[in-house]
């Protein structure tokens, strides 16, 4: 009689690039397995297969120290018993953006191929969630299966079980596989457990059958299909090379499973050829029926996040497109080498141990070392750009003076935004190094259109010198700052000129009121109220500083309700010195100095507000964290009551809803059980939340910033936004939303944040339509890229060909349309542009390109050219119909 389930046994390691240990102990550690992998391979043909966590990247790793073994290990991805990818590196697939997502696996990919093949499955076994549209990010590259083990629900686990087909908001649907064990159910397999040291310690057969039929009774319930995956690993564990012989001894002693020594890809394709009717599930997998989920990652280390924002803004907001028109003008020179370095250093970046703040102090210490790596890179090719196009020659400014300088503004969104920019320039000593510099004047400015600026100067200093790459020049330093236009996607050559007279003393407005045409701000005491001057909405208190005690550690808060809250108290509040539409206020935060404490300290917050020109007020926040064991957020009200919320999500807009409030006390069924974690109140966002009402919507957007809450959903909601947590350990049991530890016991002071901190919010409340608040609040994430351009003295450009001092790369009117990438490929005559319909209905992408090219034709994330669907291109327009949700890829030829 045929046994009634076919247990899959897949080999493999579950391997972090850094965690516990830091990234060279630990790859010290991959080389030894990875030896000994190569070695049983080539000594048992039995051994059936093994794989490789999923992650291209530990193939480098492995070849850095063993560059000899490439093709050792080509030999085995191609036969099949070594399986390699998807994934560049296992990301955090919230922490990551949808592009980095992208990216991840395109690298992985390609990566894999080069060694003889990727595994199309996706394969992510320990991410803390996974949003709701990787399936048709999966499906973009043909894969059609996805292996979780953490993210579901307990109600989803009753009515879907562990096999239920998971459908994106665009209807692309993947067979989503729950690992109700984990990765693990036969780690170790005959040993005490699935994790320790067992060198001389012998498989037990007794343990090893008990282990199956264990894994029996908790997996076969949750799925029809008799098709069980085994797997035979754990973190950073070696091959287990007996397990041929333990699988055979097991075959004969047990009725109800045949095991089979399998790769992933056996267990895919049985459960596919099994495939009957199947529950769909829709949404985020957040849930934590039978591992913790651990959201409180999102503020955990919030530098790390905050670098992470600004090192994926500079590649895709900022290098990519500019690339692409140098490309397509025939001004780039092959950036591509640095420009992958640099994707991989930040991809790199993001396991989830990593970007998610919870690992030793080392770990993240290298993830900052990176992180200057990605900035000195991204620099570099910008600075080049410039060059080339100074070069090349710009037309003449409208407005000139003896002494002037260029500064070039770029706009990374796809339609016309006006920011306020704050640059520094410098002009030259006529004298050179010894001569006295000349004395501080007016500037005035000028755009590439003509127009006339007014400019602000914040400071100067002479004499200065500045020194780049070949060049060292003396002078006067202008910190300058002034309001500018700047095209869809598109670029201003502002002038910037000094005038004769002397900069006339700044005179402070008499009270500290900030107004334009959409808000009013006012200074009353010590609370800071707005009126929004459409609706006459009134805050009384638009800003508050909250601080509570964190008992928890890098994966969960943990609330200490005993203690506190503590909020700041607003000490006083003056002009900028310089500038008379930037408010200083000083808060004063008296807060234990840490959890066990008798003894306090002040948190001394300074505090600009301003109105931006994004239609918003823009805070700041910068501060000398002192205090250990805590969480501070910034506090926003909304004006009405509600318990729902719409947060920038990945290639959506994800609505989040406030969970109920369950504590120790009142769930101890829960609380009491493994894993016992409760659910969290903090949400993640992208670039901002909005929140909607009967007569007004708000929205808060961010730079770096990913966790907020909904407090007091049933009175008058407010939205915090967590600033920065700090905590002193990798992991701790006991807290009061969850219990269990998560990792080890590990002490962690980096996590405590004690460094100079800093915050970049912006509040925006009105009836503006949905679409075009999230326009306000994406602008003010990713602002302008401002840089003065470079000093080539003898360059002069040629006439006939100057380029104008105002261009545009990008339009898209409709602002529905998000645009997610437009980037170079590996041709160098090939562009992919990439957008997303993030709405619920059909929306038309009318699409005009401000550089040359030919033709375009649809494309999958692989982003291939394919010839037989191009279409060739009029008047450089491209009109795209996308289905609600749709994210949709274009590969355009260059040229005319």
């Amino acid at each position: 009689m045929d046994a009634p389930y076919r247990g899959f046994v897949v080999s493999h390691t579950h391997w972090d690039r850094a965690w516990y240990l830091p990234f060279q102990s630990f790859r010290f550690r991959l080389v030894r397995a990875i030896d000994s992998l190569l070695v049983l391979l080539d000594r048992d043909r039995g051994f059936r297969a093994f794989a490789l966590d999923g992650q291209t990247v530990l193939l480098e790793d492995y070849l850095e120290i063993r560059p000899e073994r490439a093709s050792h290990l080509q030999e085995y991805v191609k036969s099949g018993r070594l399986s390699v990818g998807p994934w560049y590196t296992m990301p955090d697939l919230f922490l990551a953006s949808g592009e980095a997502i992208v990216r991840n696996l395109q690298i992985g990919q390609r990566l894999a191929e080069q060694f003889g093949g990727s595994l199309a499955i996706g394969y992510a076994p320990d991410p803390f969630g996974h949003f709701a549209q990787i399936p048709q990010i999966l499906r973009g590259f043909g894969i059609d299966t996805y292996i979780f083990m953490r993210g579901l629900d307990a109600a989803t686990k009753k009515t879907h079980g562990a096999v239920f087909d998971w459908a994106a908001p665009d209807g692309s649907t993947v067979t989503a596989v729950y690992q109700r064990e984990g990765y693990f159910p036969m780690g170790a397999l005959g040993h005490p457990s699935v994790f320790g040291r067992f060198e001389g310690h012998k498989p037990d057969m007794a343990l090893a059958e008990e282990r199956v039929r264990g894994a029996i009774a908790t997996m076969a319930p949750l799925q029809r299909e008799s098709a069980l995956l085994l797997s035979n690993g754990f973190d950073h564990m070696p091959p287990q090379p007996e397990l041929p012989h333990l699988l055979a001894r097991l075959n004969a002693d047990l009725d109800e499973i045949e095991l089979e020594h399998a790769t992933l890809s056996e267990f895919t394709d049985a459960l596919q050829q099994e495939r009957g009717e199947r529950q769909v599930y829709r949404g985020d997998l957040l849930g934590n029926a039978d591992q913790p989920i651990l959201s409180s990652v999102y503020s955990t280390r919030m530098y790390l996040k905050q670098q992470n924002h600004r090192s994926q803004q500079l590649l895709v907001q900022y290098v990519e497109p500019f690339s692409v028109w140098m490309q397509a003008m025939g001004l780039g020179a092959d950036i591509r080498p640095f420009w992958e370095r640099a994707w991989k250093l930040l991809l790199q970046n993001h396991p989830h141990d990593d970007i998610c703040g919870c690992s030793v102090d080392a770990v993240h210490d290298d993830a900052e070392y990176r992180t200057r790596q990605i900035e000195q890179i991204a620099d570099a090719i910008l600075v080049e750009h410039l060059e080339r196009l100074q070069q090349f020659g710009f037309a003449a400014p409208a407005q000139t003076a003896s002494r002037g300088s260029d500064v070039w503004v770029f706009n990374p969104h796809p339609h016309q935004q006006r920011y306020r920019v704050i640059t520094n320039v410098l002009f030259p000593n006529p004298d050179g190094e010894w001569g006295e510099p000349p004395p501080e004047r007016q500037l005035i400015g000028c755009d590439g259109d003509g127009r006339t600026l007014n400019v602000a100067v914040l400071n100067s200093e002479a004499p200065v010198v500045r020194s780049r790459y070949l060049e060292t020049t003396w002078g006067r330093r202008y910190d300058a700052t002034f309001v500018v236009n700047v095209p869809p996607l598109g670029y201003q050559l502002v002038r910037l000129n000094e005038l004769d007279a002397p900069i006339a003393p700044a005179v402070e407005p008499p009270s500290p009121v900030l107004e334009n045409a959409s808000y009013r701000v006012e200074v009353v005491g010590d609370r800071v109220e707005l009126t929004e001057k459409e609706t006459g909405t009134f805050f009384p208190n638009v800003l508050q500083f909250e601080y509570q005690l964190d008992r928890g550690d890098t994966y969960s808060f943990g609330p200490a309700p005993e203690c506190g809250p503590w909020w700041a108290t607003l000490m006083g509040a003056s002009w900028h010195p310089q500038r008379c539409d930037l408010l200083q206020l000083r808060y004063a935060l008296d807060v234990p100095l840490s959890a066990d404490a008798d003894t306090t300290t002040n948190l001394e917050l300074n505090v600009w507000l301003e109105l931006d020109e994004t239609r918003s007020l823009a805070v700041t926040v910068m501060y000398e964290n002192c205090a250990r064991d805590g969480r501070l957020r910034a506090v926003f009200p909304v004006g009405f009551a509600t318990d729902t919320s719409l947060a920038d999500g990945h290639f959506r807009l994800a609505e989040r809803c406030k969970p109920p409030q369950r504590t120790p006390e009142s769930d101890p069924e829960c609380y009491g059980t493994y894993p016992g974690e409760l659910d969290y109140p903090t949400h993640h966002q992208g670039d901002f939340v909005l929140v909607e009402g009967a007569t007004h919507r708000v929205w808060i957007a961010n730079r770096g910033l990913p966790e907020y809450e909904l407090l007091d959903p049933e009175g008058d909601t407010r939205v915090a936004v967590t600033l920065h947590r700090a905590v002193g350990y990798l992991s701790v049991g006991g807290g009061r939303i969850r219990p269990c530890q998560a990792g080890p016991s590990v002490p962690t002071p980096g996590a405590q944040c004690l460094r100079s901190l800093r915050a970049e919010l912006a509040f925006g409340v009105g009836t503006i339509a949905r679409e075009i608040a999230i326009r306000c609040a994406r602008a003010f994430a990713h602002p302008a890229w401002v840089r003065e351009m470079p000093y080539l003295p003898y360059v002069k450009g040629d006439a006939e060909t100057r380029l104008p001092r105002s261009g545009t790369l990008l339009r898209s009117e409709n602002p529905w349309i998000l645009l997610s990438a437009l980037k170079p490929t590996e041709h160098d005559q090939i562009c992919v542009l990439r957008v997303c319909n993030l709405s619920d209905r059909l929306q038309t992408a009318r699409l005009q390109l401000g550089f040359p090219a030919a033709a375009y034709c649809r494309t999958t994330l692989y982003e291939t050219w394919d010839e037989s669907s191009a279409q060739l291109l009029s008047e450089n327009r491209i009109e795209l119909v996308l289905e609600p949700y749709q994210i949709a890829s274009l590969a355009i030829a260059l040229g005319n």
